[in-house]
C-alpha cells in the first residue's frame, strides 16, 4: 500500500508565520506612528554596544571621511564668503552674518555622508550586512538629505534664539528625519514632521538617550581620545536601534 498525502481533516489548524516575507514585518509610517513603541535606555544601549563588534573601523572611517568634508567645505565658504568682504573684521554683523550662513550652508552640503553613517547604524541594528560603501549609499538622495539638513539646523537655530527650550526640543525631535529620508525616501518635510511626531512620544527618554550617549563620549576622550574607536559606533548603533524599534527597517535592496 502507499502512503496517503491527504491532509487530515481533523488536524489543528497551523499557521506558517516563520515563512512570511520580511518586509511584510515593516509597518508603513503610518502604522509606526500609531501603533506607539516603548523602550528602556539600559537595554537599548546593551543592544547597541553588543552589536559595535565589526562596525568600528567602518563607522570610525566614515566619521573621519565625514569631518574631513566639513573643514573642507566650510574653508572653501569662508573664502568665498571673505572674498565677498561678508566675514571681514570691520563688522560685528557682516561677520555673525557670515559664520551662521558657513554653519547652515556646511551642514546641508556634509549630511549626506552623516546619512551613510546612520545607514551602516541602521542596517546593523537590524542584522543587515555592512560594508564602508554604506557610507556612500546615500548619495543618490544628495538634495533632498541637503535641503532636509537646510531646514533642520535653520528650524533648530531659530527655535534656540527665540527662547532656547524650542531649540533644544526640535535638536532631540529632529533626530530621525535624515535617517527617514536615507532609509525611507521621505521628503523633507515629512521626515521632519515624522521624527518629531515619533519622537514626541517619548521625548525626555529621547532626551536622556542622547544625553547619556553625550556622556559616554565625552568621557571616552578623555584617554587621548581612544576611547572613541568604541564610543562612535556605538552612538551610531544606538540611533539605528531607536530607529528600528519604531520604524522597523525595509530589507536590503537586492
Amino acid at each position: 500500500m502507499s502512503e496517503s498525502t491527504a491532509p487530515n481533516p481533523y488536524a489543528a489548524p497551523s499557521a506558517n508565520l516563520q515563512e512570511l516575507p520580511a518586509n511584510t514585518q515593516v509597518p508603513s509610517i503610518a502604522e509606526a506612528l500609531s501603533r506607539g513603541y516603548d523602550y528602556r535606555i539600559g537595554d537599548l544601549l546593551g543592544e547597541a554596544w553588543q552589536r559595535v563588534k565589526g562596525t568600528k573601523g567602518i563607522i570610525f572611517g566614515g566619521f573621519v571621511i565625514f569631518y574631513v568634508a566639513m573643514i573642507i567645505v566650510t574653508t572653501v565658504l569662508s573664502a568665498i564668503l571673505g572674498a565677498l568682504g561678508i566675514l571681514g573684521e570691520t563688522s560685528a554683523t557682516n561677520l555673525i552674518i557670515g559664520q551662521f550662513a558657513v554653519s547652515i550652508i556646511g551642514s546641508a552640503l556634509t549630511y549626506p555622508l552623516l546619512a551613510g553613517l546612520n545607514m551602516v547604524g541602521i542596517r546593523r541594528a537590524a542584522d543587515q550586512p555592512v560594508s564602508f560603501n554604506d557610507i556612500f549609499s546615500t548619495l543618490g538622495r544628495f538634495v533632498p538629505l541637503a535641503v532636509t539638513a537646510l531646514l533642520m539646523t535653520l528650524l533648530i537655530y531659530v527655535g534656540t534664539l527665540l527662547l532656547i527650550i524650542p531649540g533644544i526640543y526640535l535638536g532631540v525631535a529632529y533626530l530621525l528625519a535624515i535617517p527617514l529620508v536615507a532609509e525611507r525616501g521621505l521628503s523633507p518635510w515629512q521626515a521632519l514632521e515624522t521624527s518629531r511626531k515619533a519622537i514626541s512620544q517619548h521625548w525626555f527618554k529621547a532626551f536622556f538617550l542622547f544625553l547619556a550617549l553625550g556622556l559616554i563620549m565625552a568621557l571616552s576622550i578623555i584617554p587621548l581620545g581612544i576611547g572613541l574607536v568604541w564610543t562612535m559606533p556605538l552612538f551610531v548603533i544606538s540611533v539605528g536601534v531607536l530607529y528600528r524599534t519604531i520604524f522597523g527597517v525595509l530589507p536590503p535592496a537586492n
